[in-house]
């Protein structure tokens, strides 16, 4: 029997008989009354054995990205023990959890910073559809019982806007448009808040059917990745426009992945299949100019943290806390686990300050 793709509401909501927001890490109102929030546990349903018609519905989802849930060689994590052991269950439920928190603050960051993991500090006011992410995203990060309807609506127009522009030049263009990425990423902006920060069950509900158009643009941006190993000897403008579409396809993965998981159903379809690679330098990342970007290259006190998902513990096994940004934090967590990553963080004093106790 097929598992319903709603969250049931947490106990304390279900108990009083009221709305549950279904937010994560904690609902809205358990949040308010800063009390304990804790949802039913769903165990993911494994995939059947494929039929005829299976086949076809994954030649149509082969064009995915790495997946942090999906293989072993992956990150190494691998779902199907899961199935049948309490333990590991409630540990990859715990690491999706933390993602998906992690994942509905990237609208958050974007207002305090004007960038976030996918979303490059100088993309952002060159580009209409980010600033009216950057605006929308200030307006979530203010909601509250009083305006939640007015900017529930904004948020839900500006989305149906950004989507209506893929969806025309989706079929208007059957090749990559890289002037279409500021709009895809604008669209996961809205993704991250209506799948884990949803105003409603019906905002929740057009994000999922959102879905596929993030799909659509992923496979096209793909095309567009430039193979070679080593982007440091290019120009900066080159290096923030690669290391952005690379960040974004694997936050969409990310995004999608975590959200299926959490829905209490197998994340089918995604496939390693894909070489794709990042940089998790912080310094790199987050520099604001090529002075500064070259400055954190040349500097030999900061490895520069070149990441292939293949082999992704590998790349950043001896990382410090304050060598990666928040995207190589999370893909540790995602593949490491929530008490490793405690076991890490005790070795930088500024980062448990930040992070404290992560899954406590």
């Amino acid at each position: 029997m097929r598992q319903s793709l709603r969250r049931k509401s947490c106990s304390t909501c279900a108990r009083s008989k009221r709305r549950c927001s279904l937010s994560l890490p904690s609902c809205r109102r358990c949040a308010a009354k800063g009390v304990e929030c804790s949802y039913p546990t769903v165990t993911p349903v494994p995939p059947p054995f494929p039929s005829a018609s299976d086949s076809i519905d994954d030649a149509l989802l082969s064009l995915q990205l790495p997946s942090f849930i999906s293989q072993a060689e992956t990150y190494g994590t691998q779902l199907d023990f899961a199935e049948y052991h309490p333990h590991t269950a409630n540990d990859y439920t715990a690491r999706a959890e933390f993602l998906a928190h992690l994942m509905s603050l990237q609208s958050t960051a974007l207002a305090d910073k004007g960038f976030n993991v996918f979303i490059h500090s100088s993309q952002t006011l060159a580009s209409d559809a980010l600033r009216d992410a950057l605006a929308g995203s200030a307006l979530h990060a203010v909601r509250n019982p009083s305006n939640a309807r007015f900017i529930d609506s904004e948020i839900t127009r500006r989305a149906s806007n950004i989507v209506a522009v893929l969806d025309a030049a989706s079929i208007c263009h059957d090749t990559v448009d890289l002037r279409m990425l500021p709009s895809v990423q604008a669209l996961l902006v809205y993704q991250c808040m209506r799948l884990f920060s949803p105003g409603s069950i019906s905002q929740q509900a057009q994000a999922e059917r959102d879905n596929i158009i993030l799909q659509i643009w992923a496979s096209r941006l793909q095309l567009s990745l430039q193979r070679g190993d080593d982007l440091m000897e290019a120009s900066w403008e080159i290096w923030v426009e690669q290391e952005a579409i690379r960040r974004t396809l694997i936050c969409i993965e990310l995004a999608q992945g975590t959200y299926t998981y959490l829905r209490g159903n197998w994340p089918i379809g995604m496939r390693c299949n894909h070489d794709l690679r990042f940089n998790a330098q912080k310094a790199l990342w987050e520099a604001k100019s090529a002075a500064e970007w070259r400055l954190g290259c040349d500097d030999f006190a900061h490895p520069l943290m070149p990441c292939n998902m293949i082999r992704l513990h590998k790349d950043i096994r001896d990382a410090m806390p304050g060598d990666l940004d928040d995207l190589g934090v999370l893909l540790r967590a995602a593949g490491e686990g929530l008490a490793d990553m405690n076991t890490w963080l005790r070795h930088d004093k500024e980062a448990l300050q930040r992070w404290g106790q992560v899954g406590v």
